[in-house]
């Protein structure tokens, strides 16, 4: 024998005369086979070893009596002819997809050993001398014998059929998959399906995407660990199963999902069932309101799954909080994902919900408007607080205003009254103690003094964020901003021209919030619509967007490719629609405006506003809750410092791309 022992045999490739069988077939011989041989047949066939032939013979004959003597159904890829057996032992292999060093080859003669020795080093040879002792011998001893071992043969040969299937198929290969009635099963690893799953992350190299080996033990720690997801993928179609084809490891942290392994066979990717397994997964976190990270270690033989991961959306790309959230690895690349919603069309899923009402409640940490924000919330509403506040924060990190704080608790019940109309917005109830907001199905308790809300969701309107989940969150944070004896509102838009900021503010029914979106589908950035926010005690002049959903007619959400992808809902009789913005428009925040600008219906030409005017423009906004004490006096003195040396001027809009132009060049005066 010769060649390497470091890995158990995949295939046994015997020689037929005076090896597998007694005689010569060509000579006239009435070849048999014997008991022992028979048993070893079995044997490793039972082992998850799979079994070929190689032999110098005519086909037909030799086939047929493979047939007679019952061992025909035991071998695969069998080659029977005349040619070198090294060419047609590599033939196996590739056919097969293995290793030659994982190929054995037994023949009783010593010149046919030494010709495919010569060729193939790589493969053990084997006399037919010991050919009973095989199974006794490590090589052909795996560790663990699996379920999806014992059915290896049958699973090759129904692929052959399948692969048949493939070839008479006339249609595209998505058509030809969903022939196939295919089912991905993937479910939480237990005992039982340790070893598979051990075995995966050994042996698949070309969609292991990082090559990274765990053990049972490791894994075992991992599935008893809370946070922890070990998933294994099974595949089955109309022609039968394919077992266990992919594992993953997810680490959950609040904000953020680590994908840490995915590996998938090799022998299941021309059915797409490694992008069907990340579209499930992205689906998932989307559903949790959760970005995703996953590792990628390049090897000399896992391009593919980098490829895998590129098409699914994934970037090199860094989230600042995702980074701070993962701990980084010398040899390890971070892709990262913003889920949104994936199509899978070629195959049914049968999977656990990974953020399913009811489940333990989730935490984290973010900022909003200069609160800092205890966060804790029913995962079925993940999706919401993900799409509100952005990715959560390291809760070690120093508060970018005054440290004013807010604990939010997030609860989903089934047992609220319906409503249809929402409130407006209303000063009186804004001021009342506590203040109570209902909405939908949904309602909002804000306690100022304790710097405590509870927002108890319908569960149709967790689903239905534009008009009612997200509707009665924002409206809890603009009357926690009203309440706040530290923040102050302006009701006012925000855009970034060419490097100059512009705070937009108008009375109702200019058109402030259409022009705003015009102004960003002409390439200005977003940085706030509706309402700005400050907060007394932040001294580097930041002023922060809100809200994340605003009200457009339906012309301009038609005519901004932009918000083509958008949640939109029509309201007030179809005169204008409430859209979420989609993520890649994010509000953000400003420091010192380079300009106020004070929209007005018209044509006229730009005019100079002087800074008391302003103050008493915006007064009507900021002074709410604060009227006619120190505080309003505290709020005007931050204001006037945040405009002194900022351009002041009123503007009038008519046409949008004209009026944007003329804004444009005003503001490069």
């Amino acid at each position: 024998m010769t060649g390497s022992t470091a890995d158990t045999i995949k295939c046994l490739v015997w020689d037929l005369d005076n090896t597998l069988w007694r005689g010569t077939l060509l000579e006239g011989d009435d070849v048999a086979v014997d008991e022992e041989i028979r048993q070893v047949v079995v044997e490793l066939d039972a082992r998850g070893i799979l079994q070929s032939v190689c032999s110098r013979n005519d086909h037909d004959p030799a086939w047929e009596r493979l047939v007679r003597l019952g061992l025909a159904e035991y071998f695969v890829a069998a080659r029977i002819g005349w040619g070198r057996k090294s060419d047609a032992i590599r033939e196996i292999a590739e056919e097969l997809q293995f290793a030659l060093h994982t190929i054995a080859f037994v023949d009783d003669q010593p010149a046919e050993r030494a010709e495919v020795e010569m060729r193939l080093p790589a493969v053990r040879c084997y006399d037919a001398a010991i050919a009973t002792t095989l199974p006794s011998l490590p090589d052909f001893t795996p560790a663990v014998v699996t379920e999806d071992a014992r059915r290896r043969r049958l699973m090759y040969q129904t692929s052959v059929r399948r692969e048949q299937a493939r070839v008479e198929h006339t249609g595209t290969d998505d058509e030809f998959v969903r022939t196939l009635q295919v089912v991905l099963t993937i479910a939480r690893a237990d005992d039982a399906s340790l070893t598979r799953v051990e075995e995966l992350t050994l042996r698949t190299s070309q969609m292991n995407a990082t090559g990274v080996h765990y053990s049972q033990d490791d894994l075992r720690a991992l599935v008893a660990d809370p946070d922890h997801e070990v998933l294994v993928a099974t595949l089955a179609d109309r022609f039968g199963p394919h077992g266990a084809v992919g594992v993953l490891l997810l680490h959950r942290r609040p904000g953020v999902w680590h994908l840490k392994l995915l590996a998938t066979s090799c022998r299941v990717v021309s059915l797409g069932a490694g992008s069907a397994i990340l579209r499930w997964l992205i689906n998932e976190a989307y559903r949790a309101g959760v970005h995703l990270v996953a590792d990628f270690r390049a090897t000399d033989r896992n391009r593919m799954m980098e490829i895998a991961y590129r098409f699914a959306g994934f970037t090199a790309s860094e989230c600042g909080s995702c980074a701070a959230a993962i701990a980084a690895a010398a040899d390890i690349q971070r892709l990262h994902l913003v889920p949104v919603p994936a199509e899978i069309n070629t195959m049914t899923i049968e999977a656990p919900g990974l953020a399913v009402p009811g489940a333990a409640t989730e935490t984290a940490t973010h900022e909003c408007y200069g609160f800092r924000v205890e966060c804790e919330y029913d995962p079925a509403a993940a999706r919401m607080v993900r799409d509100f506040f952005g990715p959560p924060v390291d809760a070690t990190t120093p508060l970018s205003a005054s440290g004013a704080e807010v604990r939010l608790v997030i609860e989903i019940s089934d047992e609220l009254p319906a409503e249809t109309v929402a409130p407006p917005h209303n000063p009186t109830v804004m001021m009342a103690d506590p203040v109570v907001i209902d909405a939908g199905s949904s309602r909002a308790v804000l306690d100022p003094a304790a710097g405590r809300a509870t927002l108890t969701l319908g569960r149709g309107d967790v689903d239905d964020q534009v008009v009612w989940g997200r509707w009665i969150l924002e409206r809890l944070f603009l009357y926690l901003v009203g309440r706040s004896a530290r923040h102050y509102p302006l009701h006012a838009g925000a855009v970034e021209i060419d490097g100059h900021s512009a705070v937009l503010t108008a009375e109702g029914g200019v058109g402030k919030s259409t022009f705003t979106f015009w102004a960003v589908h002409r390439g200005a950035r977003l940085i706030g619509e509706d309402i700005m926010v400050r907060h007394l005690d932040d001294k580097s002049g930041v002023l922060w967007g809100y809200p994340h959903a605003v009200y457009l007619s339906p012309d301009i959400v038609a005519r901004a490719p932009e918000l083509a992808d958008a949640d939109a809902r029509p309201i007030d009789g179809g005169q204008k629609a409430r859209i979420v913005v989609p993520e890649h428009l994010p509000v953000g925040s400003m420091t010192r405006p380079s300009a106020l600008v004070f929209l007005v219906r018209g044509d006229a030409e730009p005019r100079t506003v002087d800074l008391d005017e302003a103050i008493a423009r915006c007064r009507g906004d900021f002074s709410v809750g604060k009227e006619g004490g120190p505080l309003e006096q505290e709020v005007e003195a931050d204001l006037r410092r945040l405009l002194t040396d900022v351009r002041l001027f009123e503007f009038s809009v008519g046409d949008l791309d004209d009026s944007f132009d003329r804004l444009r060049r005003e503001l490069a005066r």
